[in-house]
């Protein structure tokens, strides 16, 4: 014993000035300077300093917050998710198990017998059995191993976010896609509502036409009006159907098992949220704390490549027991080991290379994923904006073509006039009509746009327990 202690002492004075790779996790990662505030200025309900809160909740609308909870829960991409953490932890605690010994038990019993040696005589036969134990312990000298501990424990709470930020994505498409229902819904009763009319005022002209009052082309174009109005409702009837098959997957439902019995009122979105500053991005999206937690594990794995350059220190003993066929005799035994790299050519310095390449690989790529979340705020806000404008400029119009309309009818029935103006006006009102509807659902697409630029907020549900042992390390 004393003559092993005093080997690896020599050991460890001989290998004391190799280098070990430090990570030093609190370093400033980003390669781009963080501007103090947005260029698009947000002045509107502060959200909650905790970011633990529920987004779509601000909409006020419970079939919405009963399909986005219905999805988050049954959804099979997050399942998917969910199989890839089990995936990930396991291999952290792989890694994590190899920082201690391990001991392994071999035992066996063994007959052995000849042929008869001779007429009625009773074979030859000897017994042996034996019973060890075995362990065997490699020294983290260099942190290899810890370092490969914490690569796994990196990027099993890389793929937690993952997961986190696919429960993100899905909130918002359930909520784009509820919301494109309710626009063609609201659509078809428009449609319906415009049908009313167009058969009402052909009536109208045809009367007109039998009493020689209007010609035959007034009537013609109140017939091609209220035709392509009719064509209208077979395209929104498809895409109502589509879109519910859409949703119904997202789900993780049968398409068209279950009906959707949704409601056609386009609400108002609650007033804009204040953003906060760019850097708080950081923290609040999960794309980018994965990506954060994804550039530390390359840094640690560089450590990973400078140590294997290294040789390692191994310790060990036995301790088994023999006998024929009892266990009669007893064997000790215990081992000091060093082995390291003589010559490969290259290859493990080359592994290096290739590490700390890669480690710069993803420190461009956390830049340009910060770089596109400031791109994505910033046209969310604009985009919601504008499609406030847009939307007022809309129903402004609206207002005055259908007074334009009401005028044109009563010149029409007078006499003052012939059937145009009607049959123009009619039809700037009946598109317009339209397009609000469209540019209220814009107006809610674009809230859900900054929701998702924004990262949330989202609630963040208690992680698999088989994370949870390290999820904080």
């Amino acid at each position: 014993m004393r003559r092993m202690l005093l080997f690896l002492s020599l050991t460890l004075c001989l290998l004391s000035g190799c280098s070990v790779h430090k990570v030093d996790e609190g370093a400033a990662l980003l390669e781009v300077d963080i501007q103090p505030h947005f260029s698009e200025v947000s002045a509107g309900s502060v959200l909650p300093d905790d970011w633990h809160c529920a987004w779509w909740e601000t909409f006020n609308d419970q079939d919405l917050n009963r399909l986005i909870e219905s999805g988050l829960t049954a959804n099979f991409g997050l399942q998917q998710y969910a199989a890839r953490i089990e995936q990930a932890t396991a291999l952290a605690r792989q890694a994590g198990a190899r920082l201690y010994p391990s001991l392994n038990l071999d035992t066996g019993y063994t007959l052995e017998w000849d042929g008869e040696t001779g007429r009625g005589q009773s074979r030859d036969m000897r017994e042996t059995s034996d019973l060890g134990f075995l362990l065997s312990w490699e020294l983290d000298v260099w942190g290899r191993l810890s370092s490969l501990r914490r690569v796994e424990n990196l990027t099993a709470q890389a793929t937690i976010e993952d997961w986190l930020g696919a429960r993100l994505l899905l909130s918002t498409a359930i909520a784009e896609t509820y919301f494109e229902i309710q626009e063609q819904l609201r659509q078809l009763e428009v449609i319906r509502a415009q049908i009313k009319i167009n058969e009402t005022l052909l009536q109208l002209t045809s009367l007109r036409f039998g009493q020689g009052q209007s010609s035959i082309v007034d009537v013609l174009q109140q017939q091609e009006q209220l035709e392509t109005t009719l064509a209208r409702v077979p395209q929104t009837e498809a895409r109502i159907g589509q879109l519910e098959y859409s949703l119904d997957v997202l789900l993780g439902r049968v398409p068209g098992k279950e009906k959707h019995s949704l409601s056609s009122t386009l609400g108002r979105p609650s007033p804009l949220p204040a953003v906060g500053i760019p850097s708080l991005l950081l923290t609040r999206r999960p794309d980018l704390r994965a990506a954060q937690k994804r550039v530390l594990a390359y840094d640690y794995e560089v450590g990973v490549a400078m140590a294997q350059r290294l040789p390692t220190v191994s310790l060990g003993g036995s301790l088994g027991w023999q006998g024929d066929p009892d266990f009669a005799d007893a064997v000790t035994s215990v081992f000091a080991g060093l082995a390291g790299p003589v010559f490969d050519a290259g290859q493990r310095r080359s592994e290096v290379t290739y590490r700390k390449a890669r480690l710069k690989d993803a420190l461009a790529g956390y830049s340009e994923k910060y770089l596109s979340s400031l791109f994505e705020v910033e046209s969310a806000l604009l985009d919601e904006r504008k499609s406030e404008e847009q939307l007022v400029l809309v129903e402004q119009q609206l207002a005055t073509a259908q007074r334009l309309l009401t005028e044109a009818r009563n010149r029409f029935s007078q006499g003052l006039t012939d059937y145009l103006p009607v049959f123009t006006s009619l039809s700037i009102v009946q598109n317009l009509e339209r397009d609000v509807v469209s540019s209220r659902r814009q107006v809610l697409s674009a809230r859900v746009g900054l929701h998702r630029a924004l990262g949330g907020p989202m609630l963040t549900p208690e992680t698999p327990v088989i994370a949870e042992s390290f999820v904080n390390e």
